[in-house]
């Protein structure tokens, strides 16, 4: 190969490198998460989750979650529950609270496989509970895991609701 020649080759692959180095992932707004159509759509059923939540609407709440939903318990004053229980637990913690704040801060998403995906997430939360007479702001902030698996063409939650 001719000097010249070479020196087109070396300043082509010089050039290609630097483009394909400057080539930008799109992520999703406020996240390090990959601008996917299907991290997206695992975005908006848990932005639904939240809005659900911030109204109180327990049905709606209920209706997320999978068949086979269950929380295993995250600490020794707390129980596992079922779907069934997970109903029982969200009425009679709805029925205690009269506003909710909740903001969601997506860490990650991990594809377990194309039907099974966790969620990473940081809540900042604040709740008023009415206890007696009275209300109280309480505020809980903490890193979760949400589980959703496919179920009839929707994303449904298995546990971390």
């Amino acid at each position: 190969m001719t000097h010249r020649k070479l020196q087109w080759v070396l300043y082509t692959l010089t050039a290609l490198a630097f483009f394909a180095g400057c080539a930008k992932t799109s992520f999703i707004a406020g996240t390090r998460i990959p601008a996917t159509r299907a991290n997206k759509e695992i975005i908006e059923v848990v932005e639904n989750y939240r809005r659900i939540l911030i109204a109180m609407d327990a049905e709606a709440l209920i209706q997320l979650a999978h068949p086979n939903y269950y929380q295993p318990k995250t600490s020794s004053d707390e129980k596992a529950y079922d779907r069934k229980g997970l109903a029982q637990a969200v009425h009679q913690r709805f029925a205690q609270l009269k506003n909710v704040r909740l903001d969601i801060q997506y860490r990650r998403i991990k594809w377990e496989s194309a039907e099974r995906v966790s969620v990473e997430v940081y809540l900042d939360g604040s709740y008023q509970l009415i206890v007696g007479e009275d209300n109280r702001w309480e505020k809980k902030t903490d890193y979760m895991r949400l589980t959703l698996e496919k179920h009839k063409d929707k994303w449904l939650f298995v546990s971390g609701i």
